[in-house]
């Protein structure tokens, strides 16, 4: 009894309480998804990379309405909104309705969608891109955002591996204007890129080797370069971002290597 006692000690320990959440929820989530996953493709929605982004992104976007307590009239447009831009038939956004609702309730366990999501979707950075850029519209579709509605959108650039370059990126065009066309005032101007800046920036740290660093300023140069992204046929929009972080990745690359005293 003893050594059985250890062991589910040690067992216990073992399990973060992200692993136990899971552990404890997964099947019910599983269930869930996997209803989910039926009912699109009897409405003709299919593939795996698609059906993650729709269940995860119509939940998502249910419990970003709620955070602040009410769900807007602006909120349920936007929504509407995308469903239009994503063509869904009827069957399919009374679906998304339906996710959308769920997503908004208290005990929805949103971490452990956004976990599988995630690992279903990790490979294709676009996606997980095209869905916080959603969850953004959804938070600025009442014109503002909010420290909850902030402070969750964190938490899923976290679980999706979305960098905070990426997602000041695509917040700052969210800003200029939503999916209704509505310009959205811009915030104060970014103050000077500090040393700890830089190095999120380039995914770094401050104890990075000197050749790690190389290795992200080269990895990040080489996808956001605009001659890549023309030869990826990008919008125009699109462009424009990467011109200007491809100056921020300059910038924060010279002061890392001057602090490194890297040449």
């Amino acid at each position: 009894m003893p050594r059985l006692a250890e062991v589910v000690s040690q067992t216990i320990r073992s399990l973060n309480p992200e692993a136990l959440t899971e552990r404890l929820f997964g099947d019910r989530l599983e269930s869930w998804w996997q209803e989910h996953t039926r009912l699109l493709e009897e409405s003709a929605y299919q593939g795996g990379v698609q059906t993650a982004f729709f269940i995860t992104t119509f939940a998502a976007m249910g419990r970003l309405a709620k955070i602040d307590g009410r769900i807007k009239e602006s909120e349920i447009n936007l929504a509407a909104k995308v469903m239009d831009h994503l063509k869904l038939d009827t069957a399919q956004k009374k679906l998304a309705i339906r996710l959308f609702n769920d997503g908004k309730q208290s005990d929805f366990n949103l971490d452990i969608v956004l976990n599988r999501f995630y690992r279903q979707c990790k490979h294709r950075v676009s996606v997980l891109q095209i869905f916080i850029e959603i969850q953004l519209q959804t938070a600025f579709a009442d014109g503002a955002l909010n420290d909850k509605e902030q402070t969750l959108l964190k938490k899923m650039c976290k679980r999706l591996d979305v960098s905070e370059s990426i997602f000041n990126r695509i917040e700052r065009r969210v800003r200029k204007k939503n999916l209704t066309g509505e310009v959205i005032p811009r915030v104060k101007p970014a103050k000077a890129m500090s040393l700890s800046r830089a190095c999120t920036l380039l995914n770094v740290s401050r104890w990075s080797s000197r050749e790690d660093i190389k290795k992200a300023y080269r990895r990040l140069m080489g996808q956001y370069h605009p001659d890549k992204m023309i030869a990826r046929g990008v919008a125009e929009d699109e462009m424009e971002e990467a011109t200007e972080f491809v100056q921020d990745i300059k910038r924060a690359y010279e002061i890392v290597s001057k602090a490194k005293k890297i040449r």
